[in-house]
């Protein structure tokens, strides 16, 4: 069935009761790095139209930017954050440990993939995004490399642009099922490739439609996919030895100024209005009975996805790795 097809489903007493107490608040305040700004602004703007008599503020930046501001807040016992949302699971590993993010079971959580679903037992955060980790390439290169090792051939040193682990989530995830592939030889030689090295993978797409690089490793599959239907001059590379699967997280702090209008929020990342903005802008959607953009399907993609025993520690080490291979 269609997207514009689907009956978008009244709110339930529940919803009533939260955007009630939302409502008193007033106010939302989103730290949010697991979507560009343009899906994430339309996500908003889709929010208020929802609930009015809600203002809503947007702080869109890199996952790791997002998560030191709302620790410094912590830290300072002023938190601002009504909604976090990264792609990086250490995140909330230490959010958790601090007892700064809080309980909550969304409405509609089990529209999402059955993998997804419930992944935190504590229920303190939540899926957010689903995320494809890709090549992408400007449409001058004929021949792009056609798998991640494929990015080690000569004709692309000096061509290289990525993100760095340390500020986003995906491309830790990366650098993880990277080392788990390849071993850690693969960084060294990507290392003599002279990679530019940003910090949100969405920097790829900057340098090759500013024409300063060709190649993108690490690259963000859906905003790369939404600049080619927009007509700018970027491919998409689907890697033969997988995609990269990561899942953006999302939590409500304890100390939120506005939890009730947080929890709204995150209710309201599991509707039908969501899941048709995120397959408008070519993103995996979050309720199963929506499809997504071109027919594409998680079965229909090679992907990986890194097992997530003892993931925040790998992490943890692959940032370091990177650091001390890479720079």
């Amino acid at each position: 069935m269609a997207a514009s097809a689907l009956r978008i489903s009244p709110a339930s007493a529940a919803d009533d009761a939260l955007y009630a107490a939302a409502k008193k608040e007033g106010a939302l305040n989103l730290y949010w790095g697991s979507y560009e700004q343009k899906t994430i602004e339309e996500i908003r703007d889709a929010f208020k139209a929802k609930y009015p008599g809600i203002e809503v503020s947007l702080l869109r930046q890199a996952s790791q930017t997002i998560f030191t501001r709302l620790r410094l807040e912590i830290q300072n016992d002023a938190v601002q954050c009504d909604s976090i949302g990264t792609t990086n699971l250490l995140h909330y590993k230490d959010l958790q440990k601090l007892g700064a993010i809080q309980p909550f079971k969304p409405t509609n959580i089990d529209m999402v993939p059955e993998a997804f679903r419930n992944i935190d037992p504590e229920n303190t955060y939540h899926v957010g995004a689903i995320s494809l980790t890709t090549i992408n390439q400007s449409t001058s290169v004929t021949a792009p490399p056609a798998s991640w090792t494929a990015l080690l051939d000569a004709p692309w040193a000096n061509q290289i642009t990525t993100g760095s682990p340390a500020f986003s989530g995906d491309v830790a995830s990366w650098v993880v099922a990277i080392r788990k592939k390849y071993g850690d030889d693969f960084l060294r030689a990507f290392a003599k490739q002279k990679p530019k090295v940003g910090q949100s993978n969405v920097d790829t797409v900057t340098d090759i439609l500013s024409g300063e690089r060709k190649v993108g490793s690490a690259a963000p599959f859906s905003y790369s996919l939404t600049q080619q239907a927009a007509g700018n001059p970027i491919g998409v590379t689907v890697p033969s030895d997988d995609a990269i699967l990561n899942l953006g997280l999302t939590a409500v702090p304890t100390k939120a100024p506005h939890p009730n209008a947080g929890k709204l929020f995150t209710d309201f990342l599991y509707s039908v209005e969501v899941s048709n903005i995120l397959a408008k802008n070519f993103w995996p959607t979050l309720r199963t009975d929506v499809p997504w953009a071109e027919g594409r399907t998680l079965e229909s993609i090679k992907w990986y996805r890194n097992p997530v025993d003892n993931l925040a520690a790998e992490v943890a080490e692959g940032i370091a790795k990177w650091k001390e291979i890479v720079g």
